[in-house]
């Protein structure tokens, strides 16, 4: 039984798009089960009042209420009325679902991109999918795998809070530049000392916490990959 998991990005004309567009910084969440949309928006400083007006107007452009609100300094959770998928331009949900395909929630709207992640069942529903995107949207693969002799459940994610919880700030940042500038692509594109020169910071600091970093992540997934049976 083989099927594909595939990850991509795409920008549209839609209310969400459009307020990742001004503010890419923030990081919106996005769960549906086609009765009740919730939304979890994380940003440094929801306090800031523009960001709020602009929350306010983002939840009046899907035309819903919202039922429950719970907001910390830097998350806020809302659960809405009712769905406003099928009410979005073009409806990016409902396409995935005609073409059989499914949805790895929660979508991500951030940097100006809808981020999305599906599991296809054979290959003419994944090009078909994309043929249908691409009639309204500006879509990019950012990764896509064949899935053979696996069961499905194994596509589905592990919690961030479980493989990242315990990296602090400044370390998750270090993995995360690290990834970004090509330390860890081979051949190698960008040393520690090169990277830490761009951040200005001293390279002893910077290695310091990428290595307790890379140490976190690996003891987090380590209960994991003892599951995974390796070949033979």
């Amino acid at each position: 039984m083989t099927h594909y998991e595939v990850a991509f990005k795409l920008q549209h004309e839609c209310p969400y798009n459009a307020f990742s567009t001004k503010y890419p910084s923030v990081i919106i969440s996005h769960w549906c089960n086609w009765s009740r949309d919730v939304l979890e928006i994380a940003h440094k400083d929801l306090e800031d009042q523009t960001i709020v007006r602009s929350i306010r107007d983002l939840i009046k452009q899907l035309g819903t209420k919202v039922i429950r609100r719970s907001q910390a300094m830097t998350n806020l959770q809302v659960v809405l009325q009712h769905c406003a998928c099928d009410k979005l331009p073009p409806p990016t949900l409902p396409v995935i679902e005609r073409r059989n395909c499914l949805e790895i929630q929660p979508t991500l709207y951030t940097g100006g991109w809808e981020w999305y992640r599906v599991v296809a069942f054979s290959e003419r529903d994944l090009r078909n999918l994309f043929k249908d995107l691409d009639k309204h949207c500006a879509v990019e693969i950012t990764s896509k795998r064949a899935i053979y002799d696996e069961s499905v459940r194994e596509t589905f994610p592990v919690s961030t809070a479980t493989l990242l919880g315990k990296l602090t700030s400044r370390q998750l940042q270090a993995l995360v530049v690290a990834l970004d500038n090509g330390y860890y692509n081979i051949p190698r594109t960008a040393t520690a000392g090169e990277i830490a020169q761009r951040l200005r910071v001293p390279r002893t600091s910077f290695v310091d916490h990428l290595r307790k970093g890379e140490n976190k992540v690996l003891q987090a997934i380590g209960p994991y990959l003892r599951l995974k049976p390796g070949e033979t």
